[in-house]
């Protein structure tokens, strides 16, 4: 069952929502950069402790992926809301339902679609 059409109060909401994400991730971005870019902090590293820090490197690098990955999806949340098409399953042109979108203001796609995409790894 679809979701209801979303007012321009609720799309204002989830607008803060979003720009408010896109701050806290941009914050967390800019500092897992300068953890994991800094010449400081590999310059104490012993030899035996190498592999450590390569395991930390490349754990940073995953959460640096996965945030600037969470970023391009808030902005293009963001682009759909002036264009009228935010809400709206990109699968199935349905609405999405609210409670979706209040946990997830970014998705892109109804429940249903999304587990049917990620079930034929098309995520």
């Amino acid at each position: 069952m679809p979701g209801k059409k979303l007012n321009p109060e609720e799309l204002a909401e989830f607008d803060n929502q979003l720009r408010t994400m896109l701050a806290v991730l941009n914050g967390d971005i800019k500092n897992l950069e300068s953890e994991t870019f800094s010449e400081n902090s590999r310059s104490n590293v012993s030899a035996e402790d190498v592999g450590s820090e390569l395991s930390a490197v490349e754990l940073s690098l995953d959460l640096l992926e996965r945030d600037e990955n969470t970023v391009r999806e808030i902005m293009e949340a963001l682009d759909r809301i002036p264009a009228g098409l935010f809400g709206v399953c990109s699968v199935c042109e349905t609405q999405i339902k609210k409670t979706r979108l209040k946990y997830m203001p970014h998705a892109r796609n109804c429940i249903e679609c999304q587990r049917s995409a990620e079930e034929n790894g098309d995520f």
